[in-house]
């Protein structure tokens, strides 16, 4: 068991990077509605049982989304940025009501451009999309105006038949929200407040989960080597009693530790193109498929014995390095049943 434990502390790295999610797809398109001015189409699309937060999220609730434009002479902005309908819902634990878009929605920023030349505009998106957990993440899309679309700015008593047609579809009017629209909830789009679910049957369901956790495939086996290490250590009630939460919290801090110097590391984009790789998460596949079998009793993975050794030095230890090694143990192999 102990050598199984050393393969997963190696595939760490790799199961953290697989555990990145991208649930809103983004798409970006121009519309012309003049010479001189063009509307800015943000279209995204959102996995199922997932939600975006809109920009009008109420303060002292979740992180609203903002959108930002990099500055350019060549431009300028009219208005603010519009949203198609959102979904308004009671939060009980924030004690506010939300606005959130789910499955699609799409964002609109009319501009006036003020060059013939050729126009790109580069817009930053920072929004936090949510399901049982919440992420934060951003997406930079750029547009593009091509300088025949651009050269009626400074020609506007050229005859337009000689401009090269613009291949832009048609404003859709009926997709177009005004600005009103979008800063005031629309109560006849919206679900009715859902308050059935107080803080006690929240606390109740994430309770009973964590010991639904203990009969993943991950974690399961795990246990009877935990009690009999903690059996052997703690020599009195107290003592276990003082282990048992050095053990808990220890698997808390692992985590986040984890967590947090892989993305530091990577960066949150180089995570998620590497995480939806198809060969990448074929070799994955494969990794897991042969541990198991190994776990299985199909074969016997061998390591050499200077690994080995290590391994029961450190385990066999007591105290808290002990225990902290037996939290790393467990949040590494329970890493791909627990981390989603």
């Amino acid at each position: 068991m102990k050598k199984l434990l050393l393969l997963s502390f190696l595939l760490v790295s790799i199961s953290g990077i697989s555990q990145i999610l991208n649930p809103v797809k983004w798409k970006s398109s121009i519309k012309k509605v003049s010479d001189t001015e063009y509307l800015l189409v943000f279209d995204a699309t959102i996995e199922p049982d997932w939600h975006v937060y809109s920009q009008f999220t109420p303060e002292n609730g979740p992180l609203p989304m903002e959108i930002t434009f990099e500055k350019n002479n060549d431009f300028s902005l009219i208005g603010k940025v519009k949203e198609s309908p959102y979904k308004k819902q009671f939060n009980d634990v924030f004690e506010v009501d939300e606005y959130f878009f789910e499955k699609h929605f799409s964002l609109q920023q009319k501009i006036k451009i003020h060059s013939p030349n050729e126009l790109k505009i580069t817009a930053k998106v920072e929004y936090q999309v949510c399901k049982d957990v919440c992420i934060n993440q951003d997406k930079e899309l750029t547009f593009t105006i091509p300088k025949s679309q651009a050269a009626a700015v400074v020609t506007p008593n050229t005859d337009t038949a000689a401009v090269a047609p613009v291949e832009i579809e048609p404003i859709d009017t009926t997709k177009i929200t005004t600005a009103t629209v979008a800063e005031q909830p629309i109560e006849t789009q919206q679900p009715e407040p859902v308050n059935e679910k107080s803080l006690w049957s929240i606390f109740f369901i994430a309770f009973f989960s964590g010991f639904a956790a203990l009969l993943t495939p991950c974690v399961f086996p795990l246990i009877p080597m935990t009690v009999s290490f903690f059996t052997k250590q703690s020599k009195t009630r107290a003592a276990g009693v003082r282990n048992a939460i050095t053990y808990g919290i220890s698997i808390i801090v692992i985590y986040v530790i984890l967590g947090s110097v892989v993305t530091a590391i990577f960066g949150a984009d180089a995570l998620n193109a590497l995480a939806t790789n198809v060969w990448f998460n074929l070799v994955f596949f494969i990794l897991l498929v042969v541990f198991a079998a190994s776990f299985l009793g199909a074969f016997e993975l061998v390591l050499p014995n200077s690994w080995a050794n290590k391994v029961d030095r450190q385990a066999d230890r007591g105290g808290i390095i002990g225990i902290l090694f037996m939290a790393l143990a467990l949040a590494i192999v329970s890493f791909s049943c627990t981390g989603p």
